[in-house]
Formats: C-alpha cells, sequence, structure tokens
C-alpha cells in the first residue's frame, strides 16, 4: 500500500469512524530541494497556465479588466520548508490581501462619494469600475477567513468578514425598508444589521435601477404607500447616499482589519507566525496551520455549494435550474467572483510572493513525501481556473444557456473539494472543518 493509498484509507475510516488513532505530525523542518523561484514541480504548480494572476472582470459590463495584484511585494525568501516559516509566510500573504483590499476599498469610497454628489453617467461608471476593483480584491481576501476576519467563535476572531460582505446572508428588502427610513444616513447605521449593508448592498445600490422592491405587501413601505411615494428620481438619489454610506463603512472595517494585524493594533501576524512559541491564541504551530486549512474549505461549502451548486440545480433548488440564486445577480460578476477564489486559493497553495512562489501547502505535502497528492491538487486549481475561462455569459444566464459549461465548472471545483476532504487533511493531519464534516456529496 503505497502514501496515498494508505492516505485514502485513513480518510475513510475516519469518516467512517473506524480509526481511533491519528498519525503523528510530521518533522518540523525538511528541505524539499524547490527552489522558492520555480513555484511548481513539473509544470503543475507556478501560474496554473495562461490565465493572468488578477484574473479578468469576466462580465462586468464594461467597466474595465480587474487590477492584477500579484500577491506579496519582492522576491520569495530563499527558505527550507518549516511549519513556522510556513505561517510566517501565510500571515504575510494575508496582510498583503488586505492591504490591497483596503487601497480598492479607498477608491470605493471616493467614487461612490463622487457619484453620491454628481449623479452623472461618469460618476456611475466611476463607481461601478471601483466597485469592480474591490469586490475582486475582496473575494480573493475571502480565502483568508482566520484570524480577524474570521466570526467570533473562531481563534482570534473579529466578525471582521461577516461587516464587510456577508453573503449569502444579503436582504434586499432589509436595504429597500433602509432606504424609505434613510437609516443609511443615520449614527447607528454601522451598527445594524449585517444584511443591510457591505459590498451586497454596495452591488445592488450601484448596480439595480429597477423601481420595484422585494418586500411583502404587509411590509410597511408597501402597506403604508411609502415606497411607491418616493418616485424614481428620489429612490436614485436614496441609492447614490445609501451606496456612499456603505462604501465609507466598507472602508473603515478594511482600515480595522488592517489594524488587527498591524503590530501597532492587534498584532494578530505574531500570534499566528509564532504559534506554539508565544502566541496568546494558537498553543501549536499544527493548530494554527489547522486554521487556515479550515479556511481553504470555502471552496467547498460557498464555492462549490452556494455559488455554483444552487444556481446549477443540484444544492437547495427545487427546479431545474435557480439562477436567481447566483451570488452577484446586479453586477453579473459570478463567474468572476469564483476566479478570483481561486487565485487565492492558488496563492495559499504554490506560494504568495509573484508568480506563486514562495512557501504554501504544496511544500508541506512535499516534505512529508506526498508529492503526487500536491500535484493532483494543483493540477485540479489549474484546471478549474482554466474552466472559469470557457463560461462567457454570466451565470445565471450560463446555467441556462450554456448548462454543460457551468457544469464542468461545479465538477473543477469538486475535484478540488475532494482532495482537500479526505487526502490533503489526512497526510497533514488536520481535522475538518465543523461546516464539512459528515458532507459526503
Amino acid at each position: 500500500m503505497n502514501l496515498r493509498q494508505f492516505s485514502l484509507f485513513l480518510g475513510l475510516a475516519a469518516a467512517l469512524g473506524l480509526g481511533a488513532c491519528r498519525k503523528p505530525a510530521p518533522d518540523e523542518t525538511v528541505y524539499t530541494g524547490k527552489s522558492p523561484s520555480t513555484g511548481g514541480v513539473g509544470g503543475v504548480g507556478g501560474t496554473g497556465g495562461a490565465l493572468p494572476t488578477g484574473g479578468s472582470a469576466g462580465s462586468a459590463g464594461g467597466d474595465g479588466g480587474v487590477a492584477v495584484f500579484d500577491g506579496i511585494d519582492g522576491a520569495a525568501p530563499d527558505v527550507p520548508f518549516s511549519k513556522p516559516a510556513l505561517l510566517s509566510q501565510l500571515a504575510d500573504c494575508a496582510v498583503a490581501h488586505y492591504q490591497h483590499f483596503a487601497a480598492q476599498a479607498d477608491e470605493l469610497e471616493k467614487a461612490a462619494s463622487g457619484h453620491a454628489a454628481a449623479r452623472t453617467p461618469a460618476t456611475s461608471s466611476s463607481a461601478r469600475g471601483a466597485f469592480v476593483q474591490a469586490m475582486a480584491a475582496w473575494q480573493q481576501a475571502e480565502l483568508f477567513r482566520f484570524g480577524p476576519a474570521a466570526q467570533a467563535t473562531e481563534p482570534g476572531g473579529q466578525d471582521f468578514r461577516d461587516n464587510i460582505y456577508a453573503w449569502p446572508l444579503f436582504g434586499r428588502c432589509k436595504v429597500e425598508e433602509q432606504l424609505v427610513s434613510q437609516a443609511y444616513s443615520g449614527p447607528g447605521f454601522a451598527t445594524s444589521l449585517i444584511n443591510g449593508r457591505g459590498l451586497g448592498a454596495l452591488e445592488y445600490t450601484l448596480y439595480y435601477s429597477g423601481s420595484d422592491n422585494a418586500c411583502t405587501q404587509f411590509s410597511a413601505i408597501n402597506a403604508n404607500g411609502t415606497w411607491a411615494a418616493l418616485g424614481d428620481p428620489e429612490l436614485a438619489l436614496r441609492k447614490a447616499h445609501y451606496a456612499a454610506a456603505v462604501a465609507k463603512d466598507v472602508r473603515a472595517r478594511s482600515l480595522g482589519l488592517l489594524s488587527a494585524w498591524s503590530p501597532a493594533g492587534g498584532n494578530f501576524r505574531f500570534e499566528l507566525a509564532k504559534a506554539g512559541s508565544g502566541s496568546a491564541v494558537f498553543a501549536s504551530d499544527q493548530k494554527a496551520l489547522n486554521a487556515v486549512s479550515d479556511a481553504l474549505f470555502y471552496i467547498e461549502r460557498e464555492v462549490k455549494d452556494l455559488k455554483l451548486g444552487r444556481p446549477i440545480g443540484l444544492v437547495e433548488c427545487f427546479t431545474a435550474t435557480c439562477p436567481e440564486a447566483v451570488e452577484s445577480p446586479y453586477a453579473g460578476l459570478s463567474v468572476d467572483h469564483v476566479r478570483q477564489n481561486l487565485i487565492a486559493l492558488r496563492r495559499l497553495f504554490h506560494g504568495c510572493y509573484p508568480g506563486n512562489t514562495g512557501l504554501g501547502f504544496e511544500d508541506w505535502l512535499r516534505a512529508v513525501g506526498a508529492s503526487d497528492i500536491a500535484d493532483d491538487l494543483g493540477a485540479a486549481i489549474a484546471g478549474a481556473l482554466v474552466a472559469t475561462t470557457t463560461i462567457d455569459l454570466p451565470l445565471e444566464q450560463a446555467v441556462v444557456a450554456e448548462p454543460a459549461k457551468a457544469a464542468a465548472l461545479h465538477q473543477a471545483i469538486k475535484q478540488i473539494s475532494d482532495l482537500l476532504k479526505v487526502e490533503f487533511v489526512t497526510v497533514l493531519n488536520l481535522e475538518l472543518p465543523k461546516t464539512v464534516v459528515g458532507d459526503n456529496d
């Protein structure tokens, strides 16, 4: 029985409750022989094909391509693999993504404020373009849902992610009720329910020009006629000011998230990089790596099941397809969101320096002799990225007009998640996230 067969057996045994023992953690320092400048072995690593590192705006409706972001600035340090070295680079990778998002959030606030003040076609286009850039940056940051970005119940969690982008929680009716009440202009808006704030609310207010609302007839805005009384010009004005208020809140939270990682602030970078040797959050480096590993499973639940499975009709859909369930129904960016998620996953796996160099989970797999699993995961990530480029239509149209292409992308994502759920976690002695345990699809 080779290592891969053994790891598969262990994973299946764990799923069936057959094994009470776990394999010991690997040695702390193992030199892999991989040059930091190669980014992979045998063409599997690196950039994963011809796809640009920054992705593209997909169906952004003429708002322009997404700005290229290539990870941590500078050349990757030439250091051998060790868990502390990997954690240090993972921490720097998270900070680099948050810095990039904060810069885009700053531009978004300026553009949204400018549109609220002028409300011309040019300012509308500028605000939408800034939204595309900021959302692409955040979709990459989504894969870093550990530490301050995570929920407060997780190690070091401070709920920053849900306050910046609460998807799949979004309440269109909640936003519309607050358009009527103008709650967005009050001092309590920053502490209002997350389903009426964040990037989801920004997409709706910047892109949806309809005068209807999604509330029931029993909602006060319909029962009392206050929505209908607004009229189209006033509604457009309020949407612009709502967007500006949300953009201001998002920028403030982006700076708060950066501060939580900064040595001058919460210094979570220290907590992650020094796990097991001074960290007050993580008693061991293995526990810290498990927290990062949990974040990788965003690809399983959020991407495979919710972003793709629901619209395709495979998950929580009671008709042939559910195109209305796409992540980005107003801007048409659902496929690009998946692409940006995969770009970030590729950095975490291969390395976060330019060209996907540096240390990533790939190096840990190779250090413990699981190069075949590293190769398969690298190939699966590259294949999924290619699958995103085959869909030219917005996802809500593709699931109806090009179902085979949408299904192929879903299958490509499933290939990644299947490898993560069994072989990856077993070989590296990691625990599955609670949200994934028992999920056998």
